[in-house]
């Protein structure tokens, strides 16, 4: 009897690294998807959840930024995005505990009168620790607009 709880206790506590490729997809995927809606919405607390410790953010010309560049800017945004669009997504599996999303993102900011659209590819890197899945990288590459 207690071999069949320890080996009971074992499975539990692996359980997270026996989900299926496809299932992690979907839930990565989804965390991703839930971002866009939390900085659409300014929400501070998703954002300090969703951030490992030791992320780093690149998304302009200076270059990567810590997990203070992503909070403080969430925070202090005067700005709005009244419309984004995520499409493109693939996945690639990391191992047991990494994965990453790589898709399309547009989305139109509107500082004051002014409406700013931006267009660009993502690449977002999650690493699992303790059972839960943290962002640890963001990467956006501006797409320039069509020449005329």
């Amino acid at each position: 009897m207690r071999l069949v709880l320890i080996a009971g206790i074992a499975l539990v506590a692996t359980a997270p690294a026996l989900a299926s490729p496809k299932a992690l997809e979907a839930q990565l995927i989804a965390r991703e998807k839930q971002s866009w809606a939390a900085w659409q919405t300014k929400d501070l607390a998703f954002w300090r959840r969703h951030l490992s410790a030791d992320h780093v953010e690149i998304d302009g010309p200076d270059g990567p930024q810590d997990r203070n560049y992503v909070l403080n800017g969430v925070a202090g945004r005067s700005c709005t995005v009244p419309s984004y669009k995520l499409d493109h997504f693939t996945f690639r599996e990391l191992g047991a505990d990494a994965g990453m999303v790589v898709y399309r993102a547009e989305q139109e900011f509107v500082c004051g009168d002014k409406h700013i659209p931006n267009v660009g590819w993502v690449t977002s890197l999650y690493r699992r620790r303790n059972g839960h899945w943290d962002n640890v990288l963001f990467e956006h590459l501006a797409v320039p607009p069509p020449k005329s």
